[in-house]
């Protein structure tokens, strides 16, 4: 591991205590990560470059090849794209890329309206990495990722009603790109990020450049925490999942986990959780609702169901239900996923 900063992240995670370290569902990807941060261009970080990146969220490819389609296959499929189907439409509903992107981005824009939301036409994402699935609307860009972010903020805002000034902590940022996006539309937010260091180290790099620089914490300066009395209101700290027994005693607005907990075994959530707990005022999550898979490369030991969570937030109370939607039917998540809200 040749980057210095990393190279003690990762030492201090490998200190940590068993409870903390990476699930069975992510020992196998570790090590892809690591091999790949050892020649990583961070300048094509969300290229597709890099498939093993699209696991914690670097997904933004052309949508109609999956980051982890072989090469031979996405070149075939390229080249159909390019110079067979071009800009027909696409069957069956006689829809071409362009038409597609703006529909989805038209139902962003009735979902802003249904939830009182912020307009997406106020905000655009980075283009920072490279990434290949950017097209522009009303002179701003997008991609289908940012969409799809944007949904999940909807979906929140309708019960939740952000006001602006709230503090979040999000337990597997993955990427960043949900960070980014409520940043970029409220400002003022305070935002704790954990994750797992290798997904932390490149969250970080992504969002220094994504948003305001000056509104990050970095991991280097919270590494050495022992509390959380260093928190600077309105900006975006990141920390060690090891880190999130500081948690134990601090009142904050909303957790928020999306996507990563079906990763896990029941009792590593519940630990997590348990941190939590009375201190959140409100609860989002977007999960598997049969947990992950059993079998395979990358696996859980033991899937957590709806029920777990039921039973692991009581003195919560549930807000709503509803079946995941997404705005790019290619990339919606494998598996049968939920949104939630819960509120204290």
């Amino acid at each position: 591991m040749k980057k210095t900063e990393l190279r003690t992240l990762y030492d201090q995670y490998l200190k940590a205590p068993k409870e903390f370290r990476a699930t069975s569902y992510w020992e196998n990807y570790e090590k892809q990560i690591l091999d790949t941060l050892e020649v990583l261009d961070y300048e094509n970080l969300r290229s597709g470059k890099y498939p093993v990146l699209g696991t914690f969220g670097f997904i933004d490819v052309d949508y109609f090849i999956h980051p982890n389609t072989p090469f031979w296959k996405s070149s075939i499929i390229k080249f159909i794209h390019k110079y067979i189907i071009a800009e027909r439409y696409i069957l069956p509903y006689r829809q071409n890329k362009k038409n597609l992107q703006e529909i989805a981005f038209h139902h962003c824009e009735m979902l802003a309206k249904l939830t009182n939301s912020i307009s997406l036409k106020e905000i655009e994402v980075s283009t920072y990495g490279n990434p290949k699935d950017i097209f522009v609307f009303n002179n701003k860009k997008y991609s289908m990722s940012f969409l799809r972010h944007y949904v999940r903020y909807c979906y929140c805002n309708d019960y939740l009603n952000f006001k602006g000034d709230e503090i979040i902590i999000e337990l597997g940022s993955g990427s960043g790109y949900q960070v980014e996006l409520l940043k970029k539309l409220y400002p003022n937010l305070t935002i704790l990020c954990f994750d797992l260091p290798l997904q932390l180290f490149l969250a970080e790099k992504y969002l220094n450049k994504a948003i305001d620089s000056k509104d990050i914490v970095s991991f280097n300066e919270t590494l050495k925490w022992k509390d959380l009395s260093k928190i600077e209101k309105g900006k975006v700290h990141f920390l060690s999942n090891w880190q999130m027994p500081l948690l134990k005693n601090f009142k904050f607005n909303l957790f928020w986990n999306a996507a990563s907990f079906g990763e896990m075994e029941p009792e590593v959530v519940e630990n997590y959780l348990s941190f939590i707990k009375g201190n959140a005022e409100n609860i989002y999550l977007f999960q598997a609702k049969f947990g992950k898979e059993l079998s395979g490369t990358n696996f859980v030991k033991k899937p957590i169901l709806f029920e777990d969570y039921k039973n692991m937030l009581n003195n919560y109370k549930l807000e709503s239900e509803k079946n995941n939607f997404s705005t790019n039917w290619k990339f919606s998540v494998k598996g049968d996923y939920f949104e939630r809200v819960w509120t204290k």
